[in-house]
């Protein structure tokens, strides 16, 4: 049955690209090389939306280069060479290093050991989901999840809790809202940030750095692990069985963190540092900093994993290389790549596709302050998100933004960010993001048991990012 439905998605998607390449006029600025990419891209969405994102963008770049829009040697740079993908596989690989060594584990079990949680749930619930956020910032979502599911279910068996149990349900979602929140609030180790970053920095010539993002990142992180306590106080799940979690027997239950994880953490944290310093140390060390900031993110995480290679440890080295790269996530990487290299033609004047879709959507938003636009953007992209893909989402309406408001005063950096957040509060469907399989396939929640607070989350996002506009705007 599963097959059958596939191929009606097949069928459907080849329909949509036939009508819309042989119907599709080049007018008010299209041209008949943005025909042909739009008859190549739309049902790439749709097939995205509904059935995968791995041989399809293969597909869709192998198109993509006949529609003449990009030469061969410009859509595999854009793509698989594009910065966002090197980007990814460097800081996922120094999170399997962090991984492996009981690093994230270790910092994980020290926030929920301290001893004013014992014997008190919601305090628990705040250092364990803080603990998820704080980790998250510089973790992949994907990873976080794999590692904080497993550590939520250790946590569960202690306390002799089962699926169904509020509580059980209730640290599952917490869980998964803090997974949603840092897969776009941090641009360390993410794919989605930097991906529209990219877009921002290609269409818009603006450059959005790291630091200038988790200046938005980090507060939106802190402001939603504080609506996330506050769903749990409403939630009000039966803690009974936190009676069975003992502190101190948790703490003799974790082996000291050895050599390799001390040497990885070093690592990273320099890094990070290495990462943040031009932004934040350019007008006091301006031919050092120019320095760190002209060789970009990737370099420093791509020498992290070489050092990391290179140091042995009883024989063995910190990060074995080969064996973490089979641990990757590829088709999100190579989607990464993909959706990545669409920026260039959506934004070309061979195709015309912008000048057109300015010429298609303004007369429907001529009323509407630029304000207004965003809000009403950050609303259906919310509502999107949460049954479709955020990162088709995200990159959908942010060239919509880019259409419609770069004419106007709107401080486009901010825009970026915050039609990013809204594409990824996705937290209602088993299909609304990456990760949330991971969730409801097990059965840890369901709809039925989370409809209700996953609700409760997806509206606080919209109010905090809303508020988080302005702030934004006024230091980007």
């Amino acid at each position: 049955m599963r097959l059958n439905k596939n191929y009606i998605h097949y069928g459907i998607a080849l329909v949509i690209g036939l009508v819309l390449l042989f119907t599709l006029q080049p007018t008010n600025g299209l041209t008949e090389v943005g025909v042909r990419v739009i008859a190549v891209l739309i049902p790439t969405l749709y097939l995205w939306l509904t059935t995968n994102t791995h041989w399809t963008c293969f597909l869709t770049l192998a198109l993509l280069v006949m529609t003449q829009a990009m030469t061969p040697n410009q859509v595999w740079a854009e793509s698989m060479g594009h910065f966002v993908v090197i980007t990814v596989i460097s800081y996922m690989l120094l999170n399997v290093a962090l991984s492996e060594t009981g690093v994230i584990k270790r910092i994980a079990m020290w926030f929920v050991t301290r001893k004013f949680v014992q014997g008190r749930p919601y305090a628990f619930m705040a250092m364990f989901f803080g603990s998820n956020v704080l980790i998250g910032l510089f973790m992949d979502n994907i990873s976080l999840a794999i590692i904080y599911i497993a550590l939520t279910g250790e946590l569960c068996k202690t306390m002799g809790l089962q699926k169904g149990d509020s509580f059980y349900t209730c640290m599952y979602t917490g869980v998964m809202w803090g997974n949603v929140i840092l897969s776009i609030a941090s641009p360390i180790a993410h794919a989605l940030p930097n991906i529209v970053m990219g877009l921002c920095e290609t269409q818009l010539g603006i450059t959005i750095t790291y630091a200038e993002w988790l200046m938005v990142g980090v507060p939106f992180s802190v402001v939603m692990w504080i609506v996330i306590m506050i769903g749990v106080l409403l939630w009000k799940p039966d803690t009974t069985a936190f009676k069975n979690f003992n502190v101190e027997e948790v703490k003799r239950t974790l082996p000291p963190l050895d050599t390799r994880g001390k040497i990885s953490t070093a690592v990273f944290v320099i890094v990070v540092l290495v990462v943040l310093m031009p932004s934040l140390l350019i007008n006091v060390f301006p031919v050092v900093m120019g320095y760190l900031n002209a060789i970009g993110v990737a370099v420093p995480a791509m020498l992290a994993v070489a050092v990391l290679g290179i140091i042995h440890i009883r024989k063995e080295p910190i990060l074995n290389v080969p064996q973490a790269m089979r641990t990757l996530p590829w088709p999100a990487i190579i989607f990464a790549g993909t959706v990545s290299v669409y920026a260039t033609p959506l934004s070309s004047e061979v195709t015309g596709i912008t000048a057109w879709m300015s010429n298609v959507f303004q007369p429907l938003v001529a009323d509407l302050p630029d304000f207004g636009i965003i809000v009403v953007l950050m609303i259906i992209a919310i509502i999107f998100t949460n049954f479709l893909s955020n990162t088709v989402t995200m990159v959908l309406f942010f060239n919509i933004g880019a259409v419609l408001l770069v004419t106007g005063n709107t401080n486009m950096a901010a825009f970026t960010i915050i039609i990013a957040l809204a594409s990824s509060m996705a937290t209602l469907t088993p299909s609304a993001a990456v990760p949330s399989p991971l969730f409801f396939g097990p059965g840890h929640i369901t709809m039925r048991n989370t409809v209700t607070h996953n609700l409760f989350f997806v509206i606080c996002s919209f109010f905090v990012i809303l508020a988080a506009l302005p702030i934004a705007s006024s230091f980007l």
